[in-house]
């Protein structure tokens, strides 16, 4: 497993200091959020030359939040695809890792969610396609417990399956605080259909507050136990620390509980 670390908000401005700063860390890996670099193209294009030239291995996240897919707002679902087809752009022309995408979601609750399957089946289709011509991998990430999800477990990423069928672009991205706020123990990796192409990690609190420090003493993501899963499923890609605090003390944290598992 290679353990990277988050952009943590650093590269808005179009600074690039983070990245000197990772890598005297320890850090040769790095998942960037889209929506965190500065909106200027050019500029874009600038940071992740320079992460790539100074030896970073990246990774994206397409935009989050507001996006979304399948959204009812016509207007709002055409820009969330154009703002996660512009990631995978991006991935193409750097010659980056994984771009892992939040699946689409309800609007309101007055929606039918079978209803909003069969749309968001085929928008994701649309993305599996567009990844595939690009030649670029794309996870799409189980969410936590929340109002108006649809994604949440092995069984619900297992349904986009058939988009795997001659197209070895798509896959899954498992985000483990994620499954705990279900409080339905880890995913059992081997049921899953797609393949594994990143995996997230954080502490979830006893309170449901995502992306803490793996230090979090409450934390209810068993790390020791997640590090078990990702081995015996044979998984050697990338761990993403999404993980507010100090971002040295959670790869610690995660190193020794890889080397745990080896005593």
């Amino acid at each position: 497993m290679k353990i990277a670390c988050t952009d943590c908000g650093k590269f808005k401005n179009g600074d690039k200091n983070w990245i000197d700063e990772a890598l005297e860390l320890g850090f040769s890996y790095m998942e960037i959020a889209v929506s965190n670099l500065p909106d200027d193209e050019s500029l874009q294009d600038d940071i992740l030359s320079y992460a790539v030239s100074r030896g970073l291995t990246l990774s994206l996240h397409a935009p989050y939040g507001v996006n979304n897919i399948s959204s009812s707002d016509l207007e709002r679902r055409a820009s969330s695809i154009a703002n996660l087809k512009h990631s995978i752009d991006l991935s193409a022309r750097h010659g980056l890792g994984t771009v892992t995408f939040h699946p689409g979601r309800l609007t309101t609750n007055e929606e039918d969610p079978n209803e909003h399957w069969e749309t968001l089946m085929d928008i994701v289709t649309d993305i599996a396609q567009y990844a595939k011509e690009k030649k670029v991998r794309v996870g799409i990430e189980n969410m936590e417990k929340r109002p108006y999800e649809l994604v949440f477990t092995v069984d619900d990423l297992n349904r986009f399956a058939h988009l795997t069928e001659n197209n070895p672009y798509f896959g899954a991205t498992i985000d483990f605080a994620h499954y705990s706020s279900h409080n339905i123990g880890l995913p059992n990796l081997d049921e899953l259909k797609l393949p594994l192409y990143n995996v997230h990690l954080s502490q979830n609190s006893a309170a449901g507050k995502m992306h803490h420090s793996l230090v979090c003493e409450d934390g209810l993501v068993d790390l020791v136990e997640v590090c078990r899963s990702l081995e015996n499923y044979g998984y050697d890609k990338l761990v993403v620390l999404e993980v507010g605090g100090i971002v040295l003390e959670s790869k610690q944290t995660l190193e020794a509980a890889l080397k745990e598992l080896e005593a």
